[in-house]
């Protein structure tokens, strides 16, 4: 059965680092948002940092986050598809970016298609779906979609609307070969289910100093389920402890 023929909308949480309004980053993602929604029914959380990112910078702890910040990570973790956009700063994602992230529970996003963007000043920049934010999601497992969006400000008009078709062919590329992985990976709420105790214990538990062990982290590949490889290595010899700095 196709996603399209499926009754229940896919969930997809799209995340936004810019922090200013109007936003080039923004209008990114949601040019993605738009292309997807024309080719499969989505419900969509928009997860703006020009709204909540001066609320992220005192939280040491999750449970320190404003509810709705902690409403907003429970969406990721639930999330059929993620598609996440940053801007370029200094080479890098915004840091508040990365502190946001510091807070999802680590097995959270094993296996949830994510779709990279990013909009930077020029070119030069391009690599960070690459350098940058790939290797983050996959600390996670996600599942990285093959083709990622980069645009430079030259690619916007003075409204922070896109104006050039290169990047708009690109963003229906990327949609297109998305289509695919999500139509094989969709769980029409399952995936909620599966990871809502998750969230609950993060939220109570999960800091930006939290060590994670390895054997969290590494689910067996025999297993076709998350919680069927979680369950497998809990009853396997509990690995060293490691951390990382």
């Amino acid at each position: 059965m196709s996603i399209s023929a499926q009754k229940k909308p896919l969930n997809i949480v799209a995340v936004s680092g810019g922090l200013n309004h109007p936003s080039k980053t923004e209008s990114l993602v949601q040019a993605i948002l738009d292309e997807l929604g024309q080719a499969i029914p989505i419900k969509v959380h928009f997860i703006k940092f020009s709204i909540i990112g001066a609320l992220l910078g005192g939280a040491i702890y999750r449970h320190q986050l404003p509810q709705n910040i902690q409403d907003d990570l429970a969406a990721v973790e639930a999330a059929d598809a993620l598609i996440v956009g940053t801007p370029v700063y200094r080479a890098s994602f915004t840091g508040l970016f990365k502190h946001f992230f510091d807070f999802v529970e680590p097995t959270a996003l094993v296996n949830v298609p994510v779709l990279l963007a990013a909009s930077g000043g020029s070119d030069r920049h391009a690599l960070i779906l690459e350098h940058q934010l790939r290797p983050l999601f996959s600390f996670f497992q996600a599942q990285t979609l093959p083709i990622g969006v980069y645009a430079t400000d030259l690619d916007f008009t003075p409204e922070y609307t896109i104006k050039s078709e290169a990047i708009q062919e690109r963003i229906t590329l990327a949609v297109a070969r998305a289509l695919p992985i999500l139509e094989w990976t969709a769980s029409n709420g399952l995936h909620a289910v599966v990871v809502k105790s998750k969230t609950l214990q993060a939220t109570q538990n999960i800091d930006i100093n939290s060590q994670i062990e390895l054997k969290q982290l590494l689910l067996s590949t025999r297993a076709h389920k998350v919680d069927t490889a979680e369950s497998q290595l809990n009853s396997e010899t509990q690995l060293p402890q490691t951390q990382f700095i």
